[in-house]
């Protein structure tokens, strides 16, 4: 197949990256975990230019879809083959770029360790994925496209609209401070859909106070001793900035992002429903994609494709479109997101896991 300049382009990239990615493990020790991710942050920003052109005019839009939200790619339970059943060009929102803003030279050495320890981890499985599905799975780093200020100015003045007669953050942490501060404040809307933790099932945890004392416990990697209006704003403010961030690179490229974890896909689905109106936003043919392969991923039993051969198991659902099958079944194209049951959704994503997907396996 002839390849277009473009696509040649982003294949000499990918190999850059990954000669840069087997130098990181080669040399790696402590104290050059710091300069290998300024490196990588230096090697996308060299880049940054022709990646842009290749956004838009080499990835045709809503079929392109982005593992993002994610520390890896979990290949260990088969998330590039759940992928893949989308039936679209598959990109890998580059996860060692969420380690860029958390690290600098000041770094308490036992975070410092910890994060190697990931980081590690994270690149090991990179290269097996870009060794393994050479060229079929691109890692990029999508959502620095967006820049942080933006991200930031717009998740605090998100953050703040949760509660009533809060201006902005500073007057948040003059007037809540603790817990009944939270609660007395906090909208009653926004009670029912937030989360604390990954590890959180909303009411099924129990009260709201309940489920905030227990992430305090558990998952809290802050100082503990913090007021519980600081503690509750950094328990937000990070699934929030990530949403937002997200929301603003479909905005920007109009690609489609494969969310897996319940915490994102609320997050991000929340946001979009609060800003469509005031923002204008007509992403809902995105959101209805971003619900179907979330559906898909609940159902997906990795074991059943964990000892297929990859190119095998392409064969096996060559044709197959997730997306299409959903859409076409339940005639979604130009539909408004409030005219469509994600409940129908769900139904349908099963029909096609047990009446398309399955059978290709045997």
């Amino acid at each position: 197949m002839t390849k277009t300049k473009f696509q040649e382009e982003l294949i000499h990239i990918q190999n850059e990256y990954k000669a840069l990615l087997d130098m990181g493990l080669i040399e790696w020790e402590d104290e050059y975990f710091i300069e290998f991710i300024e490196e990588v942050n230096l090697f996308w920003k060299q880049n940054e230019p022709v990646l842009l052109n290749i956004y838009k005019y080499e990835f045709p839009q809503i079929d392109t879809v982005f593992l993002t939200a994610v520390t890896k790619v979990d290949l260990e339970y088969m998330q590039h083959y759940s992928m893949k059943i989308t039936g679209s060009i598959c990109l890998i929102d580059d996860p060692l770029i969420s380690y860029l803003n958390l690290l600098n030279r000041e770094t308490p050495k036992n975070i410092r360790e910890k994060l190697a320890s990931v980081a590690q981890a994270n690149i090991k499985e990179s290269l097996r994925l870009i060794e393994s599905c050479s060229n079929d799975f691109f890692i990029l780093p999508i959502r620095t496209i967006i820049p942080i200020d933006i991200v930031r100015k717009a998740s605090e003045q998100f953050f703040v609209s949760l509660f009533n007669d809060i201006s902005n953050t500073e007057d948040y942490f003059k007037k809540i401070k603790t817990f009944d501060d939270i609660e007395q404040n906090l909208k009653d809307a926004v009670k029912t859909w937030i989360l604390f933790g990954w590890d959180d099932n909303g009411y099924r945890s129990g009260n709201l106070k309940e489920r905030f004392v227990d992430f305090v416990k558990t998952e809290y990697i802050g100082n503990k001793n913090c007021a519980a209006g600081e503690i509750f704003f950094f328990s937000q403010i990070g699934y929030i900035s990530q949403s937002m961030n997200i929301l603003f690179t479909m905005m920007e490229l109009n690609f489609v992002p494969y969310i897996r974890g319940i915490v994102p896909f609320r997050y991000l689905t929340t946001l979009y429903s609060s800003l469509k109106e005031n923002l204008k936003l007509n992403l809902d043919a995105q959101i209805v994609r971003i619900s179907i392969s979330y559906f898909f991923e609940r159902i997906f039993e990795y074991n059943l494709v964990s000892e297929i051969p990859y190119n095998e198991y392409l064969e096996k659902i060559n044709g197959l479109s997730l997306y299409k099958y959903v859409e076409d079944t339940l005639s979604l194209n130009n539909k408004e997101l409030y005219e469509i049951s994600l409940r129908q959704v769900d139904l349908t994503v099963e029909q096609f896991y047990k009446n398309e997907f399955l059978v290709r396996l045997k």
